[in-house]
């Protein structure tokens, strides 16, 4: 069966790039992180595998809509965006976006990019081929 993969981040349009949580992200912009984005889904697609994408908001909003698209339907894989991950004031988002899948999609191996830009490596991590779900 394909893999099925859902990519969560924050939504390029409500970040703060100047905020010092963002800088730490050299030279991080919105166009630069939407293309990422885009690139990555694409890239992902072109392997083979089926990627969903939720961009998300930060706070309660942002964990509910991840919590809403997680509990419709199956995924192999939750893949997890760095700005998420790695600003510290996202801590309670990204612990509410974990426990959601983890209730949601028992059995699903959690990706993490390493940067903003496309890694479709990411998921061959743990899925070198599209065609190898685990179910």
């Amino acid at each position: 069966m394909t893999v099925t993969a859902i990519q969560i981040g924050l939504d390029p349009d409500v970040i703060d790039y100047s905020s010092p949580d963002f800088t730490q992200f050299r030279g991080l912009s919105k166009d630069q992180l939407r293309a990422a984005n885009d690139e990555n889904l694409a890239a992902l697609r072109a392997a083979g595998y089926q990627v969903d994408n939720c961009l998300i908001d930060f706070g309660a909003a942002g964990a509910e809509k991840a919590r809403q698209w997680l509990d419709a339907k199956h995924y192999d894989a939750v893949l997890i965006g760095a700005g998420v991950r790695m600003v510290a004031g996202n801590t309670l988002l990204f612990e509410s976006i974990v426990n959601a899948a983890h209730v949601t999609q028992p059995g699903c191996r959690f990706v993490f990019n390493q940067a903003a830009k496309a890694t479709p490596d990411d998921i061959r991590r743990w899925y070198p081929d599209p065609e190898g779900a685990l179910r």
